[in-house]
């Protein structure tokens, strides 16, 4: 008689192992550090994590792909993931590089969606390892404590509710926009309620379905799954609120690379090589984890590089845009694949990872012969023949060299890059925009306009798509003076990129520049319809309606400006609230209108008030000087001998 299958342990590894990386304790620390260090030196976080992607972050796709593709009956079950969707992603990356409208959708649904992938992840692994904990603290031969359905309701729904607390961050409105990124431009009239409704959620329904195991359970069993619970609220919760309330901004790729990505991806190699080692096991194979983690690691470099690479040495393509459309559509291959082969439903995944009690729903639960492994159905290359052995040896040679490569390519390019290592850059591959983008920084930093817009325009032709390029040349014709070349290319900008702020406000000042009032009314306005609360964009507006000679709306703006002013609370904005106050009065008082009059009195009264208060003293003798001039329209002689002499001390102040 077969003796009963002891329970499993309660982890997947070692304790420490399985809180700070399986549940991400290590989320706290490691966030605070790359925050830090970010401040510091940022392009040494991006190259630490470019770096930190070739050994933990592209192993992991390949994890999935190894698991689906492994055996013959395991590439049959997921057939339909295996070809169709395969297939449907290869076309889609053709598509994208023939189609440049596609792309931008594509990075839209893979930045969506990327957070709810971490989500599935973080609820599955601690489901997990609540049974795993019950299990093994339940004795020989008794039944573990049945699995209360609201539990796992409540828990499920708190989840969900900080995924949809981040993905209200993610498309609200922002004030500047991502050509690659297609945001619902969310105002905070709605996102705001929707954080906090979805922060509540989150906070009622975990509370309350940890209260309900508390009741059941001892607390040690409880500590992964409310780890992981934690690791939501810091990697979803907490920087949608701090975004939204605080001073932090987060880019669109939030979740897409940096410290967030890493952990997400070290925590599916934590899982998949326990289930990888106990399936060796199972079916009687000699497992080596070197020897996996290196197939998983040339893997990755596989689904990641040569793409890109071919796409631009081949085909022509800007490199950076074909890296940015393989990424997103590895990713999308990834979560579509991923959600349908890691079910602890499947019986042969629970088996593996809960233990001996879930019960088989289908034949393919039990484990697979070892002679249906994967050379089965890849025909020759996997096969045992010394010609084979070799071929792959020399596939997965060339792969970890063009990885080498893929890296000095990103290190030479970076921020910290010298004219030698760009030019040895673009050498390598003359379809990477970032060598030229590179050179036009260092002209720029220099003040050599000339080269930079040199550069920059190389880098337009090649692809106007290019949104890095085209947003610096504008800056720099701006601020080289040639404000005619800069409204003919805020032009292409404002219809290329409708929504994105920048370009609105700098075209209105382009426009300005060229004493054009309709193009700049028509930016500005434009600016305001995008970020309501943008102070400089009513400023602007304001300003351009008083050039086309429209007074009553430009003084109506500028009343807007002062109250986005006076609920701001930025130091930043005292200069310019009390400039808009010198141009409100000047149109009031221009008018034969004494109530007009009397309204630019309380306006310049203001003005001298504040300037005086926060010792802006030339904006004080200014707002005195135009008050006491408005006051002898008002027929008050003496309160305007009063202001001018105030305005005489408050020069002396000035001095």
């Amino acid at each position: 008689m077969r003796a009963a299958a002891a329970p499993p342990r309660p982890g997947l590894d070692s304790p420490a192992v399985d809180l700070l990386v399986g549940c991400g304790a290590w989320s706290l620390p490691l966030l605070a550090l790359t925050f830090f260090l970010q401040r510091e030196n940022s392009a040494g976080v991006a190259l630490a994590f470019y770096l930190l992607a070739l050994f933990c972050n592209q192993p992991h796709y390949m994890a999935t792909i190894h698991r689906a593709y492994h055996t013959a009956a395991d590439f049959n079950q997921y057939r339909f993931f295996t070809v169709y969707v395969t297939v449907v992603a290869l076309l889609a990356a053709v598509l994208a590089h023939l189609v440049p409208g596609l792309f931008p959708w594509l990075v839209t649904l893979y930045l969506s969606w990327s957070p709810w992938h971490y989500t599935s992840q973080n609820f599955g692994i601690a489901q997990m390892m609540t049974r795993r904990a019950d299990l093994a603290t339940t004795g020989p031969g008794a039944e573990p404590p049945p699995a209360d359905p609201g539990v796992r309701q409540l828990l499920h729904a708190s989840y969900v509710a900080s995924f949809a607390v981040w993905l209200v961050t993610l498309h609200a409105a922002h004030d500047t926009a991502d050509p690659y990124f297609h945001s619902l431009q969310l105002s905070d009239r709605l996102a705001t309620p929707l954080q906090i409704l979805g922060t509540l959620a989150f906070l009622v329904c975990a509370g309350a379905a940890f209260g309900r195991m508390a009741l059941t359970r001892p607390f040690r069993s409880l500590v992964p799954a409310l780890t992981l619970t934690v690791t939501q609220l810091l990697w979803f919760v907490a920087p949608a609120l701090l975004e939204r309330f605080g001073s932090l901004a987060l880019p669109a790729s939030y979740f897409s690379a940096g410290a967030l990505a890493f952990m997400h991806c070290a925590q599916y190699l934590w899982i998949t090589n326990y289930y990888a080692a106990r399936e060796a096991g199972r079916a009687g194979l000699t497992y080596s984890p070197v020897r996996h983690y290196l197939v998983l690691m040339v893997g990755g470099i596989a689904l990641f590089l040569p793409g890109p690479w071919l796409a631009s040495r081949v085909l022509g393509h800007d490199f950076v845009e074909s890296f940015l459309i393989f990424t997103a559509l590895v990713n999308l291959h990834h979560f579509i694949l991923d959600g349908a082969i890691w079910k602890l439903r499947d019986g042969r995944v629970a088996r593996l990872l809960l233990g001996p009690n879930p019960p088989v729903n289908h034949p393919q639960a039990e484990i697979q012969n070892p002679e249906s492994k994967i050379q089965n159905h890849l025909g020759w290359l996997m096969g045992p023949s010394p010609p084979a052995r070799m071929t792959r040896r020399a596939l997965g040679a060339a792969l970890l060299a063009l990885a080498v490569l893929d890296q000095w390519q990103y290190y030479s390019t970076s921020h910290t890059a010298g004219p030698i290592a760009l030019d040895r850059a673009a050498a390598i591959n003359p379809y990477d925009p970032r060598p030229a983008f590179r050179r036009a920084q260092l002209a720029e930093e220099a003040g050599d306009w000339t080269v930079a817009r040199h550069e920059l325009e190389g880098i337009i032709e090649f692809n106007p798509r290019n949104s890095p390029a085209q947003h610096l040349l504008g800056e720099i014709l701006l601020r080289s003076g040639d404000s005619a070349a800069a409204l003919a290319h805020y032009d292409r900008l404002f219809e290329l990129y409708p929504e994105d702020l920048g370009v609105a406000l700098n075209r209105g000042l382009a426009a300005t520049g060229q004493q054009q009032p309709a193009k700049a009314v028509a930016s500005y306005e434009r600016a305001t319809r995008l970020v309501p609360d943008n102070i400089s964009a009513h400023a602007g507006l304001a300003a351009a309606l008083a050039e086309a000679h429209e007074p009553g709306p430009a003084i109506e703006e500028y009343e807007t400006v002062f109250k986005l002013c006076e609920g701001s609370a930025q130091p930043g904005d005292l200069t310019g609230y009390l400039d808009a106050c010198l141009r409100q009065a000047d149109l009031l008082t221009t008018a034969s209108d004494p109530s007009g009059w009397a309204r630019a009195e309380r306006r310049l009264q203001r003005a001298a008030d504040i300037a005086a208060t926060q010792h802006v003293f030339p904006f004080a003798v200014e707002a005195l000087q135009r008050l006491a001039t408005v006051q002898d329209k008002l027929g008050r002689p003496a309160a305007a001998a009063k202001n001018r002499a105030l305005a005489v001390q408050a020069a002396a102040f000035a001095k």
